[in-house]
Order: structure tokens, then sequence, then C-alpha cells
């Protein structure tokens, strides 16, 4: 994936969502981001981006549903599903993630991992 891809990171953690997003524009990405899952969905028709980086557990409308959305609206996105509960991961990638994450991966990493799809 080019550098110049844009990422959609949806995440409940302001500090986590943070990090993510400076770790992704110091790869080069254009990045968008939310706390708000359900504002998700939007964010998506409006910036078709490239990656959705998406944590599992948020409150109101978890990565499992958002996932499906995103799914019925674009089966080619990229979808990073991210989760500190390792015993989840394989549900995500079953439910149409591209790649699931442990949470606690250092945010280089994360970026070298979505360059790879």
């Amino acid at each position: 994936m080019n550098n110049n891809a844009t990422v959609l990171i949806i995440d409940d953690d302001e500090i986590s969502l943070m990090i993510l997003q400076n770790a992704f524009e110091m790869g080069g990405y254009k990045v968008i981001t939310t706390t708000d899952s359900l504002k998700a969905e939007a964010l998506f028709i409006e910036h078709s981006p490239h990656v959705v980086i998406l944590d599992v557990f948020m409150p109101n409308k978890d990565g499992f549903e958002i996932i499906r959305d995103i799914r019925k609206k674009c089966a080619t996105s990229l979808v990073v599903a991210i989760s500190a509960n390792e015993c989840y991961l394989p549900t995500i990638k079953a439910l149409g993630a591209n790649l699931a994450l442990n949470k606690s991966m250092l945010p280089h990493e994360m970026v070298e991992a979505v360059k790879k799809l």
C-alpha cells in the first residue's frame, strides 16, 4: 500500500487514537480519526479511506458491527481490527477484517503491517 493512502482510525480511547494517528501520519498517510463509533459509517462514506483501523470493543457500536457495515458498503476496503484481547482476533478475521492485531503492538509495527496489505 502506498503512503499516500487515507486511513480512518476509530477508537474510543483518545490516547490510543492519538498514538496511532501520529504513527500513520509520520508514515506518510492521510489520517481521519474519530472516537465516536456511531460516526464511523458516515466518515467511511465521506472520505472513502483505503484502510480502516478500528478497535473492537467500543461503546454504542462495536467493531464487529462496524466491520459488517463497511463490508456492506465496500467489500474491497482494507479493514484492520485491533483488540487487547487476543482470543477475539480469529473471530474478527472471520467477520471480514483483512488483519487482526493485538492492541499492544507497537505503533510503528502496525504501520508496517498495514503497508504489507
